[in-house]
């Protein structure tokens, strides 16, 4: 099989040490596309995909562990991409074949230790405070000045551009993604991956602190209608939340709180449900003495509102004043009490 030879495949091949399981999981992306397969190891951990050419390029990003690991691998069509090394490590795996891991295997030999650092700091802990978070986070920015200084080495790569698209990915960090991408070449103007961080880039404007909130119109789970023009002249939250989420709660988020110390004529609260299972929702409901304004996916609404404001974790509350300019967007509760706060005083 490994000596298959196809000028229209992208073949991809592994051998993985200290794997937990032989089921490796693979999503196949390109500009226009998204497949996935499943595969399964060897007892040596061996491994081989192949994926019949269906765009100009692809990235195969492969998850194991019962998917609490993955790697990501930039094959080139009919050539071999070969990927070795220790499973608990996915950032320091050696991965060879075709330019873009040429030039990344340089970045990576540099960046090595970080990595294990951080892996070493995460595999045990869950959740890192005090001196562990401060060391997570002083290895993070280490990291990012060198994918900087790898820019601009090398503005006229595609790694360049891989890179960018994993370190300067968060929607809150506009101004630095936009500066580190304004360092690559022209010619990388039409690669799909900048141009998705551009567009990304550009839908993260439209939520941030200062923008006008995007407008939108909801029935909520008692059928009574909520629009953007129905709440201009006082403050209102829209908290994304989910049953499923513990740490999204109301008491957790101090949406409680919030509730109880302000009337509903100068601040009201949307809780916007990733939930179909309306019988679930309102016995949750049912429960509490608030009466909460609710709007869950049976009609499709959550989804739309979570793609409209870029919501892609949870929990997250947007804060949004009189003038319907958004004020705060966060995951913190405290941050969001404090703010309210403020605004009302």
């Amino acid at each position: 099989m490994f000596s298959c030879n196809n000028e229209n495949l992208y073949q991809i091949k592994g051998q993985l040490s200290n794997l937990d399981d032989d089921t490796l999981y693979v999503v196949f992306e390109t500009s226009e596309s998204i497949k996935i397969d499943t595969i399964i190891s060897n007892e040596k951990g061996q491994f081989s995909v192949f994926h019949e050419q269906d765009a100009d390029f692809l990235i195969a990003t492969f998850y194991y562990n019962d998917r609490s690991n993955w790697f990501t691998v930039y094959p080139e069509v009919g050539k071999w991409t070969q990927v070795t090394g220790e499973a608990d490590y996915p950032k320091n795996l050696q991965i060879k074949g075709g330019r873009i891991h040429k030039k990344l295997s340089k970045f990576q030999k540099k960046a090595a230790p970080i990595f294990k650092e951080l892996t070493d700091l995460q595999k045990n802990n869950i959740s890192l405070d005090g001196d562990e978070a401060m060391r997570q986070s002083t290895l993070m920015l280490e990291l990012r000045k060198i994918v900087q200084y790898f820019v601009k080495k090398n503005p006229d790569e595609k790694a360049s551009a891989v890179l960018i698209s994993e370190y300067f990915s968060n929607p809150d960090e506009i101004e630095q993604a936009e500066v580190i991408l304004r360092l690559l070449s022209p010619e990388l103007d039409n690669f799909f991956l900048v141009k998705n961080r551009w567009a990304e880039i550009e839908r993260a404007k439209k939520t941030c602190i200062g923008a006008p909130a995007p407008l939108f119109s909801v029935t909520n789970i008692d059928g009574q209608t909520f629009t953007s023009d129905s709440l201009v002249n006082k403050h209102f939250i829209l908290a994304f939340t989910a049953l499923w989420c513990d740490i999204c709660k109301t008491e957790v988020m101090m949406l409680d709180d919030i509730s109880t110390s302000y009337a509903k004529d100068s601040l009201e609260i949307l809780l916007i449900y990733l939930d179909d299972d309306l019988k679930e929702i309102r016995e949750k409901i049912n429960q509490d003495t608030i009466q909460w304004n609710i709007v869950a996916d049976s009609a499709g609404q959550a989804i739309q509102l979570f793609d409209l404001y870029n919501v892609n974790s949870l929990p997250t509350c947007f804060l949004v004043d009189k003038e319907g300019v958004i004020r705060l967007n966060t995951v913190s509760g405290e941050e969001l009490k404090q703010k309210i706060d403020e605004m009302m005083k």
